[in-house]
């Protein structure tokens, strides 16, 4: 049997052993010259895709990364600007200032706002004024059809009498405003005569709503020879009040232009349903010149009434020929109050 002394210096020897060889394991470690293993395979590049260059390999595995200093200061930019040379002889300077401009005082009228020119809604495009006509006359226009749907044609003679009254039905129409060319026939005992052809439009109480006319001269015998119409543009505009306005107060204020269709003045009335007349007034308005369109006016109408009433604002001009009567007229709806 082993006594246990000697199993205890039997440990003791393996003990002495196992430290003897780590010591030697370190010491081979630390030892230069000796290959290092890595757990990691290292494979060399030979062909980049960008063709770098080849970097030199640092002799030592510890060769420390140094830093280049980069030198970010900007180089000075010298700005260069070119002489100005005037060629000519120099200017003697002034001995004396000049002298300040006075300034010029100038009045200036205030812009207002004027709607652009429209042409007329209701007006007769052929024959133009004073057109030489034989039967039949081939009239065309432009109208604005009434609350019946209806339009009246009339040729009244130079001494005022009615040669010729139509009745255009245009109730089954669907459209308000179209043009229309009726032929209108007519008879004359004497070679020519002076005539005026008058188209107008009626509302559901039988007031008349709008006119046109243009004078013409009729002839026996021979051909026609037209001229261009004289009205294109509206001749009448009223900008205030406004169609279904409440008036109060016994007085309506008209703010309005005009493009006159002679040198009569303008006639306006404010006439009920049953054709009176409740108030009534007339303005002289000038011809437009220098490219305006209208001439600007401005009305006050008094007007007598004891409740609510419908009335229509009427504008005409009378004629200043040989025949009588209302050449042109527009109209628009009102409602009076005392």
């Amino acid at each position: 049997m082993i006594s246990t002394g000697f199993k205890r210096d039997i440990k003791l020897a393996a003990l002495m052993l196992a430290v003897l060889l780590i010591s030697v394991g370190c010491r081979a470690e630390a030892a230069p010259g000796l290959p290092k293993t890595s757990p990691v395979e290292r494979i060399s590049v030979t062909d980049t895709p960008m063709n770098l260059p080849s970097l030199p390999v640092p002799t030592s595995t510890e060769a420390s990364l140094q830093e280049t200093p980069v030198n970010l200061a900007v180089p000075p930019v010298e700005l260069i600007v070119p002489s100005l040379f005037v060629l000519g002889s120099t200017p003697t300077p002034m001995t004396e200032p000049l002298a300040s401009p006075t300034a010029t005082t100038r009045a200036f009228r205030q812009a207002s706002v004027t709607p652009p020119p429209s042409m007329a809604k209701m007006r007769i495009t052929k024959p133009g004024p004073y057109s030489k006509l034989s039967s039949p006359i081939q009239m065309e226009a432009l109208i604005n059809s009434g609350d019946d749907g209806l339009v009246y044609v009339d040729l009244i003679g130079e001494n005022g009498r009615l040669m010729v009254s139509e009745v255009l039905d245009f109730r089954n129409y669907d459209a308000k405003n179209f043009y229309i060319s009726p032929e209108i026939p007519f008879q004359i005992n004497s070679a020519a005569e002076l005539a005026r052809l008058v188209v107008y439009t009626r509302d559901m109480f039988g007031q008349m709503i709008s006119l046109v006319s243009v004078d013409v001269l009729l002839m026996q015998m021979g051909g026609s020879d037209l001229t261009p119409p004289e009205v294109e543009l509206e001749p009448y505009r009223v900008d205030t009040p406004r169609e279904g306005t409440l008036i109060t107060g016994g007085t309506v204020s008209i703010n309005g232009s005009a493009r006159p269709v002679n040198n009569n003045p303008l006639i306006i009335e404010l006439i009920d349903e049953k054709g009176a007349v409740v108030g009534s007034g007339e303005v002289q308005v000038s011809q437009p010149s220098d490219g305006i369109a209208h001439v600007p006016f401005q009305l006050e109408v008094p007007y007598t009434v004891t409740r609510r009433v419908r009335v229509r604002l009427a504008i005409h001009q009378e004629s200043s020929t040989r025949i009588p009567g209302v050449i042109w007229m527009t109209s628009t709806i009102l409602f009076l109050e005392p």
